[in-house]
C-alpha cells in the first residue's frame, strides 16, 4: 500500500497539537436561562492566545442562546436568537439556521457568525455510512449535525473575511466524526478558533491504490475537543499562493532497502 506523508512547507503556520496534549478548557457556565425544552444542547467556541475567551452556544428547540460578550451569562439582552423561518421548510426534516452576527470577547470583535443545525439522518453517501454517524444515530435518531462560519479578528494574521479577519469553518464532519452538541456543558464539543494549525484530510481518509487515480481534499485548521470540531481556515488571503502541501509517497517493496520514494507538491485549491 502506498503511504503518504503530507508536509506544509511554510513558516507562518505552526505545528498542530500533539495527541497527548489535549486542549484544556474550563467548561463551566455562569448563568443560564430557563429553557423551554427538556434537552438543551451545548457547544463552546474558544478564542485568544491561551483559549481563555469563551463563547457558549446552547440550542433550545428553535432558539439559540449565544454568550456574545463571553462573560458566562446567557441571560444578557440580545443573546436569545430565534431560528430563521422559511416558507415550505420543515425544521424537523430540514433543520434550523441562525444568523448570529458579531461577538465581542477579549477586547476583539469577531464578525458574521452563522450556524446551521441539520438532521444527521439526512447525511448521504459514504459519509452517512461511517460508523461514527451510525453510532450517533443509534444513540439519538434525532441528532443534528452542526455547521458554522465566523470571521475571527486574529492579531498577526490576515484573511478573506470582513476587515481582513480570518475565516473559520467548522462541521459538519471531520476525521473523528460529526459535530454534535452535547447534553451537558461538561461534555460540550470545543471549537478552537485560534492557532496552532495543522494540515489534515477533510472529512475522510482517501483510499490509495497503485495504478489508479485517487482524489482527496486537504484542510488547514485548528483541532478542537470532540468529533467534528476541526475549525478549517479559509485559505484565501491567509495562506500565500506559493505555499503548498507536499506529499511524500513511499512505494511498497519486498524489503525496505528497495523501497522508492517520491515527493509531489499539491498545488490545487478549491
Amino acid at each position: 500500500m502506498i503511504r503518504v506523508l503530507l508536509v506544509l512547507t511554510t513558516c507562518c503556520l505552526s505545528a498542530g497539537l500533539a495527541a497527548d496534549e489535549p486542549l484544556k478548557i474550563d467548561r463551566s457556565i455562569g448563568k443560564e436561562p430557563v429553557y423551554k425544552s427538556k434537552s438543551p444542547k451545548y457547544g463552546l467556541l474558544v478564542f485568544g492566545p491561551e483559549a481563555k475567551d469563551r463563547v457558549w452556544l446552547v440550542l433550545d428547540g428553535d432558539i439559540l442562546y449565544v454568550d456574545r460578550n463571553g462573560n458566562g451569562d446567557l441571560t444578557d439582552p440580545g443573546e436569545k436568537i430565534m431560528a430563521e423561518k422559511k416558507a415550505g421548510r420543515d425544521p424537523e426534516e430540514d433543520g434550523y439556521g441562525f444568523e448570529v452576527g458579531d461577538l465581542s470577547v477579549g477586547g476583539r470583535k469577531h464578525k458574521d457568525l452563522s450556524i446551521g443545525f441539520y438532521p444527521l439522518k439526512r447525511v448521504e453517501g459514504s459519509l452517512g455510512k461511517r460508523p461514527e454517524v451510525k453510532a450517533a444515530l443509534a444513540r439519538d435518531p434525532k441528532a443534528q449535525s452542526i455547521s458554522l462560519r465566523i470571521d475571527v479578528d486574529m492579531p498577526g494574521m490576515k484573511g478573506g473575511g470582513v476587515g481582513g479577519r480570518v475565516v473559520f469553518i467548522a462541521g459538519p464532519m471531520d476525521l473523528n466524526g460529526p459535530l454534535l452538541f452535547a447534553a451537558a456543558p461538561g461534555q460540550a464539543p470545543v471549537i478552537n478558533l485560534r492557532p496552532p494549525f495543522q494540515l489534515t484530510f477533510h472529512n475522510s481518509l482517501p483510499t490509495l491504490r497503485a495504478g489508479r487515480e485517487s482524489e482527496f481534499i486537504l484542510a488547514v485548521g485548528s483541532p478542537g475537543v470532540g468529533p467534528g470540531t476541526l475549525a478549517r481556515v479559509g485559505h484565501e488571503d491567509t495562506i500565500p499562493l506559493d505555499v503548498n502541501a507536499v506529499a511524500e509517497l513511499t512505494f511498497p517493496a519486498k524489503d525496505k532497502k528497495s523501497q522508492t520514494k517520491s515527493r509531489l507538491a499539491i498545488k490545487g485549491r478549491c
